[in-house]
């Protein structure tokens, strides 16, 4: 697989990750007010799982953003940070993401890949 393939892939990994996040915020949001009106608001104590969540959707639009022009500088450490973060929403319950993340950051580290970056000038 050459680098454009591998950059392709990456950007449909986080968008689809974007997506996933969207769906789990969007489901801990709707579970943290109907479990903090439930029991009287020890439910809300999970008001930091959708933080979570929107956090790494809006960090992957950014990176399907950033690999959609490749034209931005900064979009390794960006890729990285969403890569991480992807990883982190295994708390929330969202194992596609994580899994998206682990196979971001093997592609991430890939020489190839790395020297195509610093070529393009976006490392």
């Amino acid at each position: 697989m050459n680098n454009n393939e591998q950059l392709n892939l990456l950007k449909i990994f986080f968008l689809i990750s974007g997506i996933l996040n969207i769906l789990f915020a969007v489901s801990w949001i709707f579970y943290t007010i109907i479990g903090g009106l439930i029991t009287c608001g020890i439910g809300c104590l999970f008001g930091a799982f959708p933080v979570i969540s929107i956090i790494a959707c809006v960090m992957d639009f950014i990176v399907y953003n950033k690999l959609n022009r490749l034209d931005r500088t900064g979009t390794y450490s960006s890729l990285q940070f969403a890569a991480v973060f992807d990883i982190i929403t295994i708390l929330t319950g969202n194992v596609a993401s994580m899994i998206f993340g682990i196979v971001a950051l093997v592609f991430m580290n890939n020489e190839e890949v790395k020297k195509f970056m610093v070529d393009k000038g976006i490392y």
